[in-house]
């Protein structure tokens, strides 16, 4: 029994092997072209938080109430095109180029041209741009001669994707809002991706420093959070991790549309999709936590009930009151449901990985956010009425993928011809073996009868007959 264990040692140590020339990002490798490209259907799903009652708000006779519609489903499509001049055997180059194309198929009957009702937050963060009473007195004249109002009938592409508008040119001009951009939620072919270098870890020098950034859009830090720690770019995309995971493992995320990194672990929950096994993995219960209840939380300037996570340095103008959080309020305070009606929190609204373990695949996922704004009663015209505080939901976007069937048979081919590798090992070192015993039996039996003649030949009685 105890030679098992020497046994299983030795064996670990050739999957390993096996598994780790794969996955790297080298040339020659399987890993290499998947991540440049991959294979992996990306989708995401925009649910709009449709505003039905927003002159009884501004009244103050009602609560904000909301119909929820979507999904409106984006094709998402990600290629790398790989820099070999500024890359080496430990970290690889590239520039990204991300784009999103409306489905119409899959989103029947909801088209990108519907129109809905939003809260206007050009307007809603204008209060936030000025300081005294004159620019509150222009800033009145500006919303009132723009004919803008707290809310905004707009179509759900130009929501998405960006827009512009009388009032926000006009905040442009007098320099409260940047120059020459769009009003806009999320970024579409964008024009860094042509020019901002990212770079990751390889894993040939390092394993488990594999799909790690190293530089993300031009940037190795930031100077947006509250500390150089949380400043810090690290963790991977999402799509590729280190390989040969162990139950209970936490893995570094990088989170870009909203510029900071995460941890998720390990929940010990075992899926199976189209024959591999997965473990799920979902972010750490303090990543939802306000920075009473976990001060680390600080360095993102989590001061807002739990469930908020703060978003603003990642939106234009940077510094808006947005917040994200489970769609729905999911694990949120319930106070954040308390001020509104037609939200109920759905425990199924949750960002979470279903990840191979030997590989570090990620096979399944769903990323999922909501987009909020922080509204607050101030002593403007749309806003003496209002509610004292309320955390008002935009959207939600669902962003999940899937691997391709052909992914999924390559992979297990993969897996499989691994472990016939190393099984073959053993049966031709098993057969070796057998082989041998023969020999050794042959080799035995000459000896003895080698020494049985030296003993005979010692008595001439015997031999003499």
């Amino acid at each position: 029994m105890a030679s098992s264990f020497p046994l299983k040692g030795v064996v670990s140590s050739m999957v390993e092997n096996i598994i780790k020339d794969e996955v790297v990002l080298k040339n020659g490798s399987f890993a290499l072209p998947v991540w440049a490209d991959p294979p992996v259907i990306m989708y995401k799903d925009f649910f709009i938080f449709n505003w039905s009652n927003p002159e009884k708000v501004i009244e103050g006779s009602q609560k904000p109430d909301f119909k929820i519609l979507g999904p409106y489903k984006y094709r998402e499509y990600r290629t790398k095109y790989i820099d070999y001049q500024h890359s080496n055997e430990c970290v690889i180059s590239y520039i990204q180029h991300k784009t999103y194309e409306f489905d119409s198929e899959v989103s029947y009957p909801l088209k990108k041209t519907d129109t809905v009702v939003v809260l206007n937050i050009p307007i809603a963060a204008a209060p936030l741009q000025v300081s005294s009473t004159i620019e509150r007195w222009a800033l009145e004249a500006a919303i009132e001669g723009t004919g803008s109002k707290l809310y905004k009938k707009i179509s759900v592409d130009d929501l998405i994707w960006g827009y512009t508008d009388s009032f926000i040119e006009l905040m442009q001009d007098v320099g409260k809002f940047p120059k020459g951009k769009k009003f806009q939620i999320q970024i579409n072919d964008d024009p860094r991706d042509y020019t901002s270098l990212s770079s990751v870890g390889t894993g040939v020098c390092n394993i488990t420093d594999l799909g790690n950034f190293h530089q993300w859009d031009g940037f190795t830090s930031l100077d947006i959070w509250n500390d150089s720690e949380h400043n810090k770019v690290k963790g991977t995309e999402g799509l590729l991790n280190q390989p040969l995971l162990r139950e209970g493992q936490e893995l570094f995320i990088w989170i870009d549309d909203i510029m900071r990194w995460a941890i998720i672990h390990d929940t010990g929950e075992r899926y199976t999709h189209n024959g591999l096994d997965t473990w799920r993995f979902v972010s750490r219960k303090e990543f939802l936590y306000n920075q009473t209840q976990f001060p680390p939380n600080g360095g993102w300037y989590q001061n807002a009930p739990t469930g908020l996570i703060y978003i603003g340095n990642s939106t234009t103008p940077p510094g808006n009151p947005v917040w994200g959080s489970n769609p729905l309020f999911y694990l949120g305070d319930p106070g954040l449901v308390k001020n509104v009606t037609g939200v109920t929190p759905d425990s199924s609204k949750y960002t979470y990985a279903d990840i191979e373990p030997l590989t570090g695949a990620v096979v399944y996922v769903h990323r999922q956010i909501q987009i909020n704004f922080e509204l607050r009663q101030a002593d403007y015209t749309f806003y003496q009425k209002l509610p004292e505080v309320t955390y008002f939901p935009v959207m939600y976007v669902d962003e999940h993928g899937e691997m391709s069937q052909d992914l999924y048979n390559t992979i297990s081919q993969k897996l499989i011809l691994a472990h016939i590798g190393y099984n073959a090992h053993w049966a031709l070192l098993a057969l070796g073996i057998l082989l041998l015993v023969p020999t050794v039996l042959v080799g035995f039996c000459v000896i003895k009868h080698v020494k049985m003649i030296r003993a005979i030949k010692a008595y001439p009685g015997i031999t003499g007959g």
